[in-house]
């Protein structure tokens, strides 16, 4: 069964973008596709719905890669972007690759079209799994940072290793009477509270062992 997939060609030849239509179809795509090749008509499709996939020739008429790039990172634009021209030189491909592109197919070689297509695709979705993961990371981060600044019980977070304080939230200082700069960095049995208490130093061995 082929795959839908939603494709933004940019490029001045209609021609030509069936040829590319048809590769995809070719390599087990079911595309939905539309062309453009001006920087207006560009925006449009952006701003109008998100694509699976973007082609773009290298030069047409009034308009070429180097705008298009351009305009999509403005855009933010996530999809992947696979440069379709028959300008192959290695400096053209290194510019294209630094101005956003993520891959370079010949028009002469539209055979390499659905590898690059496929890989391109697999990468999109590890950077978009990755960046989810990250912003879920934040986003715990931020809500365990509200808890500890705001909870009504004294937190120290100790190093598992070395016993020093690498933490203290607001109502633990409030009630020592210390600045946080006072703690972070001791142990905790250096501080005056628990100065020379050995119990504390025993409870830290049985945290290390049972881990809590």
């Amino acid at each position: 069964m082929a795959s839908p997939i939603q494709v933004l060609l940019i490029e001045g030849s209609e021609s030509d973008a069936r040829l590319v239509v048809r590769e995809l179809k070719r390599g087990g795509y079911e595309p939905r596709w539309e062309r453009v090749d001006t920087t207006a008509a560009l925006q449009a499709a952006i701003q109008r719905q998100p694509w699976d996939l973007i082609t773009c020739d290298w030069i047409m008429p009034g308009f070429g890669a180097p705008a298009a790039l351009a305009l999509l990172k403005e855009h933010g634009v996530e999809a992947p972007i696979i440069i379709i021209s028959v300008e192959v030189g290695e400096e053209v491909a290194v510019t294209a690759m630094k101005a956003g592109a993520h891959h370079f197919v010949s028009k002469q070689r539209l055979t390499r079209l659905v590898p690059a297509v496929e890989r391109e695709l697999r990468e999109t979705e590890v950077r978009r799994t990755r960046r989810r993961a990250e912003e879920a990371l934040r986003s715990s981060e931020r809500r365990y940072r509200r808890l500890f600044e705001t909870a009504k019980d004294g937190i120290l977070i100790l190093d598992a290793l070395t016993g020093q304080i690498e933490d203290v939230n607001p109502f633990l200082l409030q009630l020592l009477g210390y600045s946080r700069e006072e703690l972070v960095g001791k142990r905790l049995w250096e501080i005056s509270p628990f100065k020379d208490v050995a119990e504390n130093q025993e409870a830290f061995k049985e945290l290390q062992a049972k881990a809590y």
